[in-house]
């Protein structure tokens, strides 16, 4: 479990056994808003694309980033889950940010979200399932891991075409002209800098 600025964040992540249909995606994003309503204010969850976020270093960022503009009454969402996901976006806009980063039909991996704004009386935190979650949609999923501390990343390309990071700003940081493992911290730092710009553009 993580703690962000007063906030528990557990993350978890699982991989689709099949690609979604867009009235799968519909009812998951439903349904989850469903069963956040039946938990306290405090508590919030978000599932989206694993391959939209460049490292956990990012991952924690773009939610410290979103719960700081709740903070300071600078958010542009109304729910800290979209808030967080203009921030891995890049985007202001929650219509353009969604088809970057949440589920769509070329989705392979998940990444999920159960943050807990805590207080001194917050002992414990109930995590949720989403492996049941999913079970009851009739959503198969594989590789399910609770509680995760590392996110492995997959796409580089598309965290890239996201953030409309561009070759040639890549390029002054890295020695090769092709993008190897290596490179993925310089490439999380410029993500990260890139997510935080969407403050300055308030």
């Amino acid at each position: 479990m993580h703690e962000i600025d007063q906030h528990k964040v557990i993350i978890s992540q699982a991989s689709l056994k099949k690609s979604l249909v867009k009235d799968e995606i519909n009812k998951l994003v439903a349904e989850l808003v469903d069963e956040g309503k039946k938990l306290a204010a405090n508590h919030t969850f978000l599932v989206f694309d694993a391959e939209a976020v460049a490292g956990i270093i990012h991952l924690k960022a773009c939610i410290r980033f979103a719960i700081k503009a709740f903070k300071d009454k600078t958010n542009i969402a109304k729910n800290l889950n979209a808030e967080i996901m203009l921030y891995l976006s890049g985007n202001r806009q929650i219509s353009k940010a969604f088809p970057k980063v949440g589920i769509t039909s070329s989705t392979k991996k998940l990444l999920m979200l159960q943050i807990v704004n805590f207080s001194n009386d917050l002992k414990e935190i109930k995590q949720f399932n989403f492996k049941s979650f999913f079970d009851k949609l009739g959503i198969e999923i594989q590789d399910y891991k609770i509680n995760v501390d590392e996110i492995a990343v997959d796409n580089i390309d598309k965290v890239l075409k996201n953030l409309e990071i561009s070759d040639e700003v890549i390029h002054r940081f890295t020695k090769s002209k092709s993008i190897s493992s290596t490179d993925y911290a310089i490439i999380e730092k410029l993500a990260i800098e890139k997510s935080a710009l969407l403050n300055l553009e308030k």
